[in-house]
């Protein structure tokens, strides 16, 4: 299950794209292994590029993954029906992230996750800077690695996998207008932040 380098990518679930996922889901669940190595190959980069941006640890986001998704092959006789796989997916990673940098001493699970540990530049950064992408690009990459924890969460979920408010919510454990006000906050950061950086170019 090799992991390839990639940026960043808008994965936005179309009502097409959901329906496909839980027709993958159905067969995954009844033992169909194409259809558990469709869904590792649509969820690995998104689930990596989400976890590099809490915890830029390349090998441990990898096994993380990896281990996730052995998981679900085990257990896959004993799993529910679900309406929403990205939802899914992204809950169980984002949970089993948490418990593994909470049981390594790398997190605690305070509102802000305030001893969370991130690496002054990302390697998804250093991606930008060797594939040469385009000034704005690399200064919006830039300007979300700069957010708090949770507003680069929220911006992550909602702009690039997809979620909607609700969804965020339950995924973060926050209510509904947590959402609303981390990702207005964020925004207003992004767009000042951008703005600045124009002045160099």
């Amino acid at each position: 299950m090799a992991l390839s380098k990639s940026t960043i990518s808008s994965h936005r679930f179309s009502k097409v794209n959901q329906e496909e996922d839980r027709r993958l889901w159905q067969s995954l669940t009844k033992g169909n292994e194409l259809a558990f190595s469709s869904l590792f190959k649509k969820y690995v980069n998104p689930l990596f590029n989400y976890g590099m941006h809490l915890y830029p640890d390349r090998e441990e986001i990898k096994e993380i993954i990896q281990e996730l998704f052995t998981r679900l092959w085990l257990s896959r006789e004993s799993l529910k029906e679900v309406e929403q796989v990205n939802f899914y997916v992204f809950t169980c990673f984002r949970n089993a992230l948490f418990q593994r940098l909470k049981k390594i001493g790398k997190v605690s699970f305070s509102d802000e996750y305030e001893n969370l540990e991130i690496k002054e530049q990302s390697a998804e950064s250093q991606w930008i800077e060797e594939e040469k992408m385009n000034a704005l690009q690399f200064n919006l990459h830039n300007a979300i690695d700069k957010l708090s924890p949770r507003q680069k969460e929220v911006v992550l979920f909602r702009f690039y996998q997809g979620l909607d408010h609700d969804q965020i919510a339950q995924v973060m454990g926050i209510s509904k207008e947590g959402v609303y006000n981390l990702l207005s906050k964020a925004i207003s950061m992004l767009k000042s932040r951008l703005k600045d950086s124009r002045k160099f170019f």
